[in-house]
């Protein structure tokens, strides 16, 4: 079961109060199914990014989500080494890739589940995921 810190689901309700109702469903949706494919994660607000925040015990953190006026996105620090074959991820930076949806019928439940699971089969470390971007790497998982 997902662990959440004391107060994270108010801090989460805060964050997400400025927000039309089709986003905060979306939101809600996007947030079963991270925990679906992810039972053991932790979910954490962060007002500074706007975000809510995924670590899982061995892996660390491996995805957010983004709410924005009209869309959500879901950002992989290390989407660059994510395999991508139906180019769903959007950003042109050196590592962060997201994933960004309008609605719920926009979820792409079997591409979400394969990213979400791919960042979490990257290496642990930051470090050596730093430097696989760095040498280039082409996508691995």
């Amino acid at each position: 079961m997902a662990k959440q810190k004391p107060g994270a689901n108010i801090q989460i309700e805060e964050l997400l109060l400025s927000h039309s109702p089709e986003i905060r469903e979306l939101v809600q949706s996007l947030r079963q199914s991270i925990l679906e494919i992810v039972p053991n994660a932790s979910e954490t607000a962060q007002p500074v990014w706007h975000s809510i925040n995924y670590r899982h015990p061995e892996s660390g953190y491996f995805c957010g989500i983004f709410p924005q006026q009209d869309r959500v996105k879901i950002g992989f620090e290390f989407g660059v080494l994510l395999l991508d074959p139906e180019n769903l991820l959007e950003g042109d930076g050196k590592q962060v890739r997201y994933l960004t949806l309008r609605d719920e019928d926009s979820i792409p439940s079997k591409a979400l589940k394969d990213f979400i699971l791919a960042a979490l089969a990257l290496p642990a470390s930051r470090e050596v995921k730093l430097a696989l971007v760095r040498s280039g790497a082409k996508p691995i998982l």
